[in-house]
């Protein structure tokens, strides 16, 4: 609620002004102030000024709460919508961004939104956790079934010569046999067609008696025309604008209206509209927990595993992510990692961050097991002993940087 305003009840302008009109104009002043403070109020809490004369009716506790808590949804329901297509750009979203795109209701704090944003959508996930859980594995046995090959994908085996002769030979048998049957068929169906036709002309001469019959029995009475009343007379040359219009079928979304707008219709938000409740779509929603913030993103439009490399750059721990991405390559696929793919999106590192992050992973001592080798090309891979040996992962390397490229 905003503070009252308040006006002075100075001289108008002239140096001498008698007591009685100082009085009146003191005394329309102080009206005028409390009018415009009872303005302000009525302004703060989203309701019409009153008529003149009349109080303003202020809104009741029930109905500011429920102002609050319809707003708090759809601020929900945008954050997660918000979330989506961020994700589908392969980007993770923190809370720092809500405030920047107006997504944090009037009634709250940039802070406050943040964690309410987080503990409901903890408390939601782990009410409906079985609900969240049958989904993933509906869309993992869908993922298993189009897997369908059973072995490495590549030529078939060569057919044997007699299985190629025995295959020829039936396909012989099998046109002698169609030959041998044709003139049998094309009399067949002469006799047929035949039989059809006189079937077809008695079902038409039927149908045309029974039309006949039946156009009859309904031709109504002749009778004198009732007359017509101004109104179906004023609709009568109404065109019926609803059926040829191009609108006619399109259901126009709650809270908005078509206008024209330089000659074209478009969709625009309608000022008059009651508010609309969104609904808040949110199962797929996970969250990463940051050393100062957390991060959201949608599993079904981004991988966990980039998901986690976007995390670790975003939390500015080159090393952290250095070793994870060299460790998973050697141990998922296995293959060493080429010094180039931290230069991709989401790390962005330079060579000279490469390299310097390469060292501090050395001059750490943490990390024993990741190693570095070198195609003939010049081309810089990483892996980790743990899952790769040496000999094996200089050899990857080198099929990876020279001949894969050569036999494309």
């Amino acid at each position: 609620m905003s503070e009252q305003m308040k006006t002075a009840g100075e001289p108008l302008g002239q140096d001498v002004v008698s007591e009685d009109a100082e009085s009146a104009v003191g005394e329309v002043a102080a009206n005028q102030g409390v009018a415009a403070a009872g303005n302000a109020e009525a302004a703060a809490v989203g309701v019409d000024e009153a008529p003149e004369g009349e109080a303003a009716d202020e809104p009741t506790e029930e109905e500011l709460a429920a102002a609050r808590e319809l707003a708090e949804n759809n601020a929900l329901a945008d954050v997660f919508d918000d979330v989506r297509k961020q994700s589908a750009d392969s980007h993770l979203v923190t809370p720092e961004r809500w405030p920047e795109i107006g997504l944090v209701p009037e009634h709250m704090t940039a802070e406050d939104f943040e964690m309410f944003v987080y503990e409901w959508l903890e408390d939601y996930q782990a009410e409906h956790k079985d609900e969240i859980e049958a989904e993933r594995a509906a869309e993992r046995a869908k993922a298993a079934a189009v897997r369908s090959a059973t072995r490495a994908v590549g030529v078939p085996p060569k057919i044997p010569n007699r299985r190629l002769e025995q295959i020829e030979a039936d396909n012989e048998a099998k046109a002698a046999e169609a030959a041998d049957k044709a003139p049998e068929a094309v009399e067949d169906s002469a006799e047929a067609e035949s039989a059809a036709g006189v079937d077809a002309s008695t079902q038409v001469d039927n149908a045309v008696e029974a039309a006949e019959s039946a156009a009859v029995a309904a031709t109504p009475a002749v009778s004198e025309p009732a007359p017509a009343s101004p109104d179906s007379a004023a609709e009568e040359e109404q065109p019926a604008e609803d059926d040829r219009s191009p609108f006619a079928g399109l259901r126009i979304p709650e809270g908005y209206r078509l206008e024209q707008i330089e000659g074209e219709w478009v969709l625009v938000e309608d000022e008059n509209a009651a508010p609309v409740r969104k609904e808040i779509k949110c199962n797929r929603i996970k969250v990463l927990m940051g050393m100062h913030s957390y991060y959201l993103y949608d599993e079904t439009l981004m991988t966990a595993s980039y998901a986690r490399w976007a995390f670790l750059a975003a939390e500015d721990n080159p090393v952290v992510t250095f070793v994870e991405c060299v460790r998973e390559d050697s141990r998922v696929y296995p293959r060493p990692y080429a010094a180039e793919c931290l230069k991709n999106p989401p790390f962005r590192m330079t060579d000279e961050q490469i390299e310097e992050t390469w060292q501090a992973v050395r001059d750490s001592g943490n990390y024993p097991d990741i190693e570095r080798t070198e195609a003939s090309n010049g081309d810089v891979y990483y892996y980790s002993t743990q899952y790769l040996e040496s000999g094996y992962a200089a050899s990857l390397a080198e099929y990876d940087a020279v001949e894969r490229p050569a036999d494309v």
